[in-house]
């Protein structure tokens, strides 16, 4: 995500199509490629702070799941499940029972937005997560400035979303990160319910700090 919060933020990238690629280093372009095609298997749960149209700030999880080519995200609102290697992918919005099938889908989902043309990509430096070690990446593109925390294994285990003139909109950081996904949560029909344990849908401010 930020894909899916990427998804208050992101879905609008649905209506997007390619990728263009414009003075980025090829170190990113790798980084970026790995979001996108890693085959690790990891359980993903993280924290986002959003910043509403009107000032207001609110807190809410998120969720990604990855193993092998596939990929899910969920919110409170919304979940998607994407065959990343085949490009396809399925988006559930439960606000108004709306379902999108698409590649836009799997653009959005797989890795760093796929969406939405990047205009550069740099790598600035190493960060130390509660996940271990992962690499910063700035990435510009037409409408806003995304920074990305990359571990290892591909998974996003932080992000922001600014605007052009720096004003952050959404900051999102990693609570819980395991090596192994709930079984049958890749089909279109999984849509239909929740992956996420309770523990986490529950999830408080102060347990999410520590």
């Amino acid at each position: 995500m930020i894909r899916f919060v990427h998804f208050g933020l992101g879905i609008l990238a649905l209506v997007g199509v390619g990728t263009a690629f414009a003075e980025t280093e090829s170190a990113a372009d790798r980084l970026i490629a790995l979001t996108r095609e890693t085959h690790a298997t990891y359980t993903l749960i993280l924290r986002n702070r959003i910043l509403r149209p009107d000032g207001s700030v609110y807190e809410e999880w998120s969720a990604e799941f990855h193993d092998g080519t596939l990929h899910r995200v969920e919110t409170p609102r919304d979940r998607v499940i994407a065959d990343c290697e085949a490009g396809t992918g399925s988006y559930a919005d439960f606000r108004n029972g709306k379902l999108i099938d698409g590649p836009s889908v799997a653009g959005m989902a797989c890795g760093i937005n796929a969406n939405s043309p990047i205009i550069s990509a740099k790598i600035e430096g190493m960060r130390e997560s509660r996940f271990g070690r992962a690499t910063h990446l700035v990435v510009h593109d037409p409408n806003y400035i995304r920074t990305y925390d990359v571990a290892e294994n591909g998974a996003l285990v932080g992000a922001t979303i600014s605007d052009r003139s720096g004003k952050r909109l959404l900051t999102n950081w990693a609570v819980y990160l395991s090596s192994d996904v709930p079984p049958g949560i890749f089909s279109r029909d999984s849509l239909g319910h929740s992956a996420v344990s309770e523990r986490f849908r529950r999830l408080t401010k102060d347990e999410a700090a520590n």
